[in-house]
């Protein structure tokens, strides 16, 4: 059993469903020391996901492994790999960056100008509700 905390540094996706941990951890054995490898499983099935994290010691090892087996073919499917980062204490996740917003110098009000109504607001909701208690009342 993994631990909870257990923080690989590298992620592996797009492997066969029938590959255990043995057998990634066999996968980056010739890289450095495996310290542990994990899948990722579903509860309620038993089967697990194609999604896997493998720690390898020395750190700087992981950027070799990365870069050869990338596109690595294992049962037919190509793995695809990325280096995991641990997030640092105290510190938020920050969301994705997309392109830029560009600012305007203008103010709400004139982006957002008061448009008057061109006919008085109509009372539908409260003539409604006058006449479903009417019809609750008639019913009883």
């Amino acid at each position: 059993m993994r631990p909870t905390n257990f923080q690989g540094n590298i992620h592996i996706i797009n492997f066969p469903s029938s590959t255990s941990a043995a057998e990634l951890a066999e996968l980056f054995d010739e890289f450095g020391l495996v310290l542990g490898a994990h899948i990722k499983s579903i509860p309620s099935t038993g089967g697990h996901l194609r999604l896997g994290i493998v720690s390898l010691a020395p750190d700087k090892v992981a950027d070799k492994a990365i870069e050869a087996l990338q596109g690595y073919q294992l049962g037919g499917q190509k793995l695809k790999l990325k280096r995991s980062v641990p997030p640092v204490k105290g510190e938020k996740k920050q969301a994705a960056r997309h392109a830029p917003v560009e600012r305007t110098t203008q103010n709400s009000a004139e982006r957002f100008p008061v448009r008057m109504p061109t006919e008085p607001p109509r009372k539908v909701i409260v003539e409604y509700r006058g006449r479903r208690a009417l019809n609750r009342a008639i019913t009883r």
